[in-house]
């Protein structure tokens, strides 16, 4: 494909411009980088106290507050970096009009940029949510070693998406400003700030063709519970291949059209 091409054969751009992005998004501020995961965090802290104290959800097998926390952070680093792209990559072809006019680079860039700086946000986290597991429940598995694969899928979905977005919202200024909402209204319909036993019967299979539920719980058979993820994970698989072959498709199709609107 096309767009395989232009990105091997700008990768040293692409990555000059991934550096960019993340410098510039902290550049001024006293922490810097270190907002990558403080922000996250916080809302974590909220959520746990939120559901575990006041609401007292427990897990089970999971009775202390801080193994609340690490549920909740296993499954929501991941959701924060598929909302991070997802927010960028639908401002991305505004934030980037004079670039999508004038520049040489290929335009598939612009959205896949922001995108892949998650990859660098949601390393940090799940680096440290390892190190809390094994500090806290004293457990570490071989499985780890499949978390790369885990985070490749999730970017792929993310991507797939990310991408029938970034034109999308040109067309459609108002999914902007929905977005955010949709996003949230997501995080709660899945089992993230609790756990699918809480879920009623009859919505089970709903919630089973979520994509989300099951690559999130990927990363929780693999982080907490020490286990190969499901079956379900074949099933994100393929769903993010089939997608990002829909995504890049429909982005090629209608950026040349974006281009007047922006």
């Amino acid at each position: 494909m096309s767009i395989v091409k232009n990105i091997l054969s700008h990768t040293h751009a692409l990555r000059l411009l991934i550096v960019r992005e993340l410098a510039s998004r902290y550049k001024g501020t006293i922490l810097g980088v270190f907002w990558l995961f403080l922000q996250p965090l916080m809302m974590v802290v909220v959520y746990s106290f939120v559901f575990s104290i006041i609401m007292k959800v427990r897990i089970p097998g999971m009775e202390n507050s801080y193994h609340f926390a690490l549920y909740l952070m296993t499954a929501m680093m991941p959701f924060f970096a598929f909302q991070e792209a997802l927010l960028a990559a639908s401002n991305s072809l505004f934030v980037n009009s004079s670039l999508l006019h004038k520049s040489t680079l290929p335009v598939i860039f612009l959205p896949l940029v922001p995108m892949l700086t998650t990859v660098v946000t949601e390393t940090i986290a799940l680096v440290i949510i390892v190190l809390a597991t094994f500090l806290l429940l004293e457990q570490v598995s071989y499985y780890l070693l499949l978390l790369p694969f885990l985070v490749l899928i999730r970017l792929s979905l993310s991507i797939a998406i990310g991408y029938i977005l970034a034109t999308l919202s040109v067309f459609i200024q108002d999914l902007r400003q929905a977005l955010g909402l949709l996003l949230t209204m997501l995080m709660f319909l899945t089992p993230i700030l609790y756990p699918v036993s809480m879920i009623p019967v009859e919505f089970i299979p709903v919630n089973n063709l979520n994509p989300l539920y099951h690559l999130l719980d990927a990363y929780r058979a693999i982080i907490l519970r020490g286990e190969l993820p499901g079956v379900g994970l074949v099933y994100v698989g393929g769903f993010s291949v089939v997608f990002l072959f829909l995504g890049i498709y429909f982005f090629q199709k209608t950026i040349e059209r974006a281009r007047e609107f922006v």
